[in-house]
Parts: C-alpha cells; structure tokens; sequence
C-alpha cells in the first residue's frame, strides 16, 4: 500500500479532492498525479493544470510560456526578458490612456503580482481574492497576444532594465556566477545570462522584441495554472470566454538545437572588483534536470554544502578558512553545473582555497558517502516538501520549474526518486561528473577594501515594520538560490490537498486561543491547515539599546544559540533538526530576539525541545564563539562596498541622535563592537534577557494535532528571567535639512535615499492616514513613483516610499531608489517632483479609495498563509493588540477619510527639512566618478 503524503498551499487547509470532470468536449483530461488534473484545451492547444481548494476565497492564476534566454540569439540576448518588462505596459484594452493599466487594475483588487524570467520559461502570475479570477484570465488571454509593445514604451523601459542589470553589476557574487557560466559553456545559449548584455539591452529594436514576440508566445507554447479556489466548470468557461478566441501558432516554434561541443581541460576566470572578501566557486558539468543521476547529485550537494554538519561547514568555516561555503547542482531542462562555492577573507590564498577543494572532491570521490547522510537528507526533503506548500503562490512557483524542465509531474514524483538514491549512487555521480577536465572555476578577487567616511552609516533596522506590499517585476534567476524542483516534489501517487488559511475574509471564522504557558504569552490560531503548523515568537529586550555599549551582543548571542547546546553538541543538534525537515530561526536586533519554525504537526514536541534546549542551555563553545566572530566581521565587511546598505546607514544617522533605538552605528564602530564582545559578555546578556518574562508565540495551523501547551510545559518548566520593560527613548532628533554623499567606487548603480521624521508610532490615530499616503506615493507598480520615475522616465528598475523605524518610537518616511551614476541627478529632480505635487495637493478621492481596496485585498491575501497569519498576530501582540485586531484593521483602513490622509502629509512632511543620501560612484558634489 502506497503511503499518503499530504501537503498544502498555505496555511488553512483547502482538503478539497478533485471532482470529476463535468462534459466539456473542449477540455480534454489528460492525467491526474497527485491531485493535480491535467487538460488540454483542444481548440488552441494549450496545457491546464487545476488544482482546487474551496477552504478560503484566495486563488493563484499563472502562466508559464516555455521560451526563455535559452530561446535567444546573439544580438537579442534578454529579449525574453525586456519583453517581460514590456508585456506590464498594457493592450488595447488595459492601457494607461484609459486608465486601466495591468498593474492598477490588478493590485486594486488587493492582489499580489509578478512574472519571472528564467533561462528555460517565462511565467506570470497573480495571486488575488478568488471571486476576481475572471479579471486574472481575461489579463493573461489579453497579454498573450495582444500586448502593444509600443517603441516609446521599449526606450523608455530599456533604461528600467538596464538599471536592473546595474544593480546585479554591484553584487560580487552575481558578477562571477555571469563569468562563469559564459566560460563553462561556449555554445549552449545558457552562455549568457537571462538578463541579456548590456549593449543587446540598450540597442535592441523594437522589431527584434515584436517577432520574438510573435514567434513564441501562443496557447500551444503555454500552460495556464490555476490553483485554490474556483469551481471547475466556470473555470472551464472562463478559460473559453478569453481564451477559446486565441489560435495556435501558425507557425512551428524554433527550439535551440546548439549542443555544448566536448570540454577538454579545465577553465578558470578572475573577476578583480572592489570588494571585501574573496570567492571561489568551482563548477562540474551536468546533465538536464530530467537525467536519471540529477536526484543523486541534488543528494550530494546537500551532503557537501548544506548545514553545519555539511564537509565544507567542517572543513572551511568551522576551521576559519572562510566565512561561508555551499554546494548545489542546478536543475535546467537541458544542461547545467554543480557548483562548489567559499567567501574567504583576504588574508586566506586563492589558490589554498581552491586546492582544499579539490581535496574535498578528490576525498569524496574515494570514500563516498554513508547512508545516514542520505537518509538525513532524503528525511528533510521529505518533510520539507509538506512544510514549503505555505501559499498557492508558492505552489505556482514550483510548478513553473517542473514545467520549465520538462515534465510538470516532477512535482509530485521528485521525492519518490530521491528515496531512491543510494550511498553507491552519490559515489557514482561524484566520480562521474566531479571532474577536473570538466570544470570551470572563478577567482573573485577583491581589488581594494571599501572604505567609509565617519559619517557614513549602516542599514541594520531600514526595512520598515509596516512597509508597502511590494512584489519585484523583473528577472528572476541571477542567483541559483533556488530548490532544485525535484527537490521539492511529492511521493508519487499521494494526493494533494491544498491548504490555505481561514482568516478575515474566509468561509469559515479564525479561532484565536490565548493563555500563559511556563509564564510564555501563546496564542493559537487553529486554521485548516493540514500536517503542519507555523510558529513564530518574541523576546523583548526592554532598554538594552540605552544600557549597553555593544550593540553587537544580542546577535552574537543569538548566533550562538544554534552552535551546541548542554545536551546537544553543534552538529548533533544539527542533524536532528535536519532529520525533521526544520530550520529553527533565532535572530536578534537592539529592541528583541526574534524565534521561529515551520514543522510537521507531529514533530512539535520534538523541535518545542530542541528551541528549549538553545534558548535556555546553550553551551557558549569558546572555538564556536571565535568562529561566529569571523563570520559576523566577513558579512559586515562587505557591506562596505554596498551603497544601499551604506546610503540607508547614513539616513538613520542624519535623522536620529546616537542615544535613539532607530540610529545606526557605523560599519566600522560594528565591526569594532564584533571584535571587542566577549564570552562573558554573551553569557551576562543571555542570563538577564532570556526568559518568559516578554516572550510571546503564535502557533497557527493544524494546532488540534499537535500538543504544543503539553510540550511547553514540559520543555520550559522552572524556566525563569527576562525582563518586561517599557522602551525609554530620546526623543532627540535634527530636524535640519542635509545632503550627504557617501562614496563607493566602481559600482554602476546609486541609491538615493530621502527622508525626515515624522515622530509617528504605529499606535497613533495618524499612523493608518499617514500609511495610506506613502503608499498612494511609492507602494508597489501602482505608486505614482513607479508610475511616473520608472514607467514614464524610464529612470530606475525600483523606487520606493515607505515609513521606518521602531514600532513604539517616533518613526520616520522615507523614499528609496537606484540610479545609474550619470542619470542620478535627472532622477532625483523626477522624484522631487512627484513628492512636491504629493506635499502641495494631496491624494484624490479616487486614489484613495483605490488603495483602501488594495491595502485591504494585499492584507486579507497576506493572511492566507500560516506564515502570514502568525506573523501578523505576533506584530500585534507585541504591540499590546489583541489577536482580534486581524479583523478590525481592515475597518480601521475603511474609514480613514481623504482629509485624514492630506492633512497627515502637510503635518508629517516638509520640504524644507529633506535630508537626502546619495550613496555610489558619484564624487563629493554627487556628480558621476569618471
């Protein structure tokens, strides 16, 4: 008898089995694998996957073209791409003449938006309340042939993507995984990146983009995916209503056909940029993503490179050669890399790296691997497969690379082959493809070390508590930080029953159940989630910021938290939680500790076990600490070199005193603070701060099969401390207005930051007015910012406005975007515009209301997941809300009045008192460096 696995969607349970077919002769079935029902559409030949839950009225609608990078030519490399970009820009239809663009009319309904680009496909996607999807297919039918692909609108979004291929130029990393590639294959079109060459972003025609249009984007080259709730047969006819009107192709698609000739010696590449650390990153040829030894090689690169236990953690980080180290074979149609990397410090060699490599390699070639570490492996994807399904656009997301490689079922069936793979197995593959002759390895060489002016600062706190909902439009793929798709599949035959979360919206009400567990505050959040629950948890850490010298102590200690406890040491804590599949999160900032897991239902009381085990018996290993601190002063170090990390540290220092939670110190004075912290220090903080005095968790999901109240109890018994203290803050702030440079050489892109503050905390009555403001201003494709500085100007690929800062201080606003170094003044000018209109006028009613139904719809579909859900609960009992307060915060956005909003910019915002950063390669006046 085949065992039942169960996975899920997101956080309440849809358990809805697949109904029967009703008569449509239209849609032919083709098969069912895990819950999954494939059709074609006979008229026009297009694929469609259903997958059905009617728990929760949230639905995911996606498209995935089967053309990609691989699909282009020398002269148009990232035209599958730029037509990503261009394909936003509207139709006949849904135009900004008529008011009706894509991006507006789709967010105006709440709903979550992207399309991604990638070496092997194309997809878009959205993911909105479920009684909108007739809007979400007659878009996707719309753009599939109809898109207008106007000249005006290519000049003006080739810069947007230029400014996006600038901003990966910034990134170390991304700069030698583009080198390497286009040396391992000299042919194959996974030569060139998806992003496409600079000189092909800027010169391409609008010609080439509307026949390569015209070439491959057809029903016959497409499958639609539709995932959570819908009724199959108005699905049916939807999908007839806009897309039945649509051909096939009339012509036949051209595939690439170039095959990679032989590689007869091993090749190398040296990136030299400016930078902090070096990087290694060798890479073996392997086959496509369906070849029979991918499972294998997806096995090995967990067993080298994934976690503490891993043979590089062991071999490069634990004995302080390097900062990190990771392993991993990609998972392309057609071909690909296994690829070994390590971030080293300049004072370790090169060539010692990469010769301790191949001793690495040459030693697994040898003795292979045990069965223990496959089992460890196969055990965490296993459980990984059920905990990863936290969303229909997550499901969506994975689907789209089984897709891409070939063969859709690879979702369901990938796990069933890895429980395959034996020890013999992975020996095989090592030797097979592991081969010098077939390698090509990059140096990253730093060319100088980042420097920075006293007053330059760092981003520790800049993302914002309650920042705008914004989804990135643009490529996808310049890291290959993805899970390989088989690594994310089902057992074969096992059912899928989609889950997504019960929540404001939902047929069926939240339960909350609330009460003091071991002194801990727990809230429960019992969803129709199936198998699994979230967890996420708080630790106030009361006036540590005003009584402490060392701002470096919470996450050092927290760091060290996973590194061995009493019980357990480092890796045999490791490989238990390996074993279930979970990644215990412990964090910290100045203000609290941060906890969280994700975890199959019956294993909570193992895990509740283990978070008891590191936040109270942690074994504070002196070699482990010294370890930490390397890695904690390579991270940072590389910050240097980083201008948005850079431009946001000298904000907060412009606006707060030193004395303020929300001012961040210098990269330097961190890295001073890193050096001076002691054991002792650590041990002092951990005995003062940990404890249920302020500790909070939210469990949601499956909660009735699970017995975490049991589990608390008995893990956290007799545990006592931590302190419960109301946050004392200066109020300090420099209301003068200021511009500051901080320069960085030889990076193509500039952030600009502006800002001033605003005093607001997230409990005044002008937070909400005030939110809504800054969102109307820069919140997602809709902002007037992107709508303006990006869509009309072409200036940036991103532009943002937002609120920041502690949620029980005086906050501040901000504006943040990138520019190329000679376009940064002309985009500054255009955004001082956009906010000198926002400051003198106001909002519109019509705005207003468009963005109530937004923020409203984006927060309903947020809560749809278990993450989501808990999250948000533990923001709002933090902030002293009870749990219900999930259902009044749509009501308190309703009511908000357009005079709220108005009279909140005028009260918060003055132009006379901006403070601008420009942070990149621009010269004292903020001029571009020649």
């Amino acid at each position: 008898m085949k065992r039942k696995i169960i996975w899920s969607l997101s956080s309440l349970c849809f358990c809805t089995l697949v109904f029967a077919q009703k008569s449509n002769p239209n849609f032919s079935k083709v098969k069912v694998v895990g819950g999954i029902e494939e059709y074609m559409y006979q008229p026009n030949g297009m694929n469609v996957l259903l997958l059905q839950d009617n728990a929760s009225p949230v639905v995911t609608v996606q498209i995935v073209y089967r053309v990609g990078s691989k699909n282009e030519v020398l002269g148009n490399t990232g035209s599958t791409h730029l037509l990503e970009h261009l394909m936003f820009k509207g139709t006949p239809t849904f135009n900004k003449k008529s008011g009706t663009t894509i991006t507006d009319v789709l967010q105006n309904t709440g709903a979550k938006l992207n399309a991604t680009t990638w070496y092997d496909r194309t997809n878009y996607f959205e993911t909105l309340p479920s009684d909108k999807i007739g809007l979400a297919l007659q878009i996707e039918a719309d753009r599939m042939r109809n898109s207008l692909l106007l000249k005006e609108d290519k000049d003006a979004e080739m810069t947007v993507v230029r400014n996006e291929f600038e901003r990966g130029e910034n990134d170390p990393n991304s700069v030698l995984d583009k080198e390497i590639w286009s040396a391992a294959y000299i042919a194959h079109p996974y030569h060139h990146s998806t992003i496409g060459w600079k000189s092909d972003i800027e010169k391409a025609p609008i010609e080439v983009l509307q026949n390569f249009y015209n070439t491959y984007y057809w029903p016959d080259n497409a499958t639609l995916t539709i995932i959570g709730d819908f009724k199959k047969d108005n699905v049916f006819a939807l999908i007839e209503q806009y897309f039945g009107k649509i051909t096939k192709s009339p012509n036949v698609m051209p595939q690439p056909y170039t095959e990679e000739p032989q590689q007869y010696g091993p090749r190398k590449v040296i990136v030299k940029k400016p930078g902090e650390l070096g990087v290694i990153n060798k890479a073996y040829k392997i086959p496509g993503a369906l070849h029979e030894d991918l499972p294998a090689l997806n096995i090995l690169g967990e067993i080298i490179g994934s976690g503490p236990s891993s043979i590089l953690n062991k071999t490069f980080v634990d004995s302080r050669m390097a900062i990190y180290a990771y392993a991993g074979a990609s998972n392309f149609k057609e071909v690909g890399l296994f690829s070994i990397g390590v971030g080293f410090p300049v004072s370790s060699k090169h060539e010692d790296i990469d010769a301790k490599i191949t001793e690495v390699v040459s030693k697994i070639q040898k003795e292979g691997v045990t069965q223990d570490e496959v089992d460890r492996v196969v055990a965490k994807i296993s459980a990984q497969t059920i905990l990863a399904r936290d969303g229909s656009s997550v499901i969506a997301s994975e689907l789209t690379e089984a897709i891409a490689a070939g063969n859709w079922t690879e979702y369901v069936i990938g796990v069933d082959k890895l429980k395959k793979v034996t020890p013999a197995d992975v020996l095989r593959v090592a030797q097979k493809y592991l081969v010098e002759d077939q390698s090509t390895t990059g140096y990253f060489v730093p060319k100088q070390n980042g420097g920075q002016n006293e007053n330059a600062p760092q981003a520790n706190n800049f993302m914002p508590e309650n920042g705008p909902f914004y989804y990135r439009h643009g490529e996808e793929g310049h890291s290959q930080d993805k899970i390989p798709v088989n690594l994310v599949a089902l057992q074969n035959g096992s059912k899928v029953e989609t889950c997504l979360s019960s929540t404001v919206t939902e047929k069926k009400a939240t339960v909350y159940k609330r009460e003091k567990v071991q002194g801990i505050d727990v809230v429960y959040v019992k969803t129709s989630a199936k198998d699994f629950v979230t967890v996420v948890g708080s630790i106030s850490l009361g006036n540590f910021s005003n009584e402490n010298k060392n701002d470096m102590i919470p996450s050092l200690t927290a760091e060290m938290l996973s590194q061995g406890t009493l019980f357990n040491d480092k890796f045999k804590f490791s490989e238990k939680l390996q074993k279930l599949g979970v990644t215990l999160n412990i964090n910290a900032s100045t203000s609290k500790v941060n906890i969280g897991f994700k975890c199959l239902s019956k294993d909570v009381d193992q895990v509740t076990t283990l978070l008891a085990e590191a936040l109270r018996s942690p074994l504070f290993d002196k070699n482990e600490f010294e370890n930490i601190k390397q890695q904690f002063i390579g991270n940072k170090q590389q910050n240097l070199n980083d201008p948005r990390q850079r431009g946001s540290i000298a904000l907060t220092r412009n606006i707060y005193s030193k004395e303020n939670p929300n001012y961040d110190l210098t990269i330097e004075e961190d890295l001073a603070n890193i050096q001076n912290a002691t054991l002792e220090d650590l041990k002092a903080f951990h005995k003062k701060y940990f404890g249920p005095a302020s500790m909070h968790l939210v469990i949601a999901g499956d909660t009735d099969n699970t017995n975490f109240n049991v589990s608390l109890k008995k893990s956290f018994k007799n545990w006592k401390g931590g302190v419960n203290e109301i946050l004392n803050f200066d109020e300090t702030v420099k209301a003068e207005a200021k511009t500051e440079v901080v320069s960085i050489a030889e990076k193509p892109s500039a952030e600009l930051f502006i800002g001033q503050y605003t005093g607001l905390k997230r409990a005044d009555a002008d937070f909400i007015p005030f939110h809504i403001a800054t969102y109307t201003l820069g919140g997602g494709f809709a902002g007037r910012l992107m709508q303006t500085v990006r869509d009309n100007d072409g200036l940036t690929y991103n532009i943002t406005s937002g609120t920041g800062g502690n949620a029980v201080t005086g906050g501040y606003w901000y504006i943040n975007a990138s520019f190329n170094p000679s376009l940064f003044q002309k985009g500054l000018d255009a955004t001082m515009v956009q906010v000198d209109k926002w400051i003198k006028d106001g909002i519109t009613s019509e705005e207003l209301e468009n963005k109530k139904t937004n923020l409203i719809g984006s927060f309903k579909v947020g809560l749809s997941t278990t993450t989501g859900l808990s999250s948000t609960i533990l923001s709002f009992i933090e902030r002293g809300l009870d749990p219900e307060y999930v259902e009044q915060y749509p009501k308190d956005i309703e009511k908000v009045t357009l005079k709220d909003v108005n009279d909140a910019i005028k009260k918060y915002v003055q132009a006379d008192k901006m403070i601008i950063i420009k942070s990149g390669s621009l010269d004292k006046d903020g001029n571009p460096v020649k």
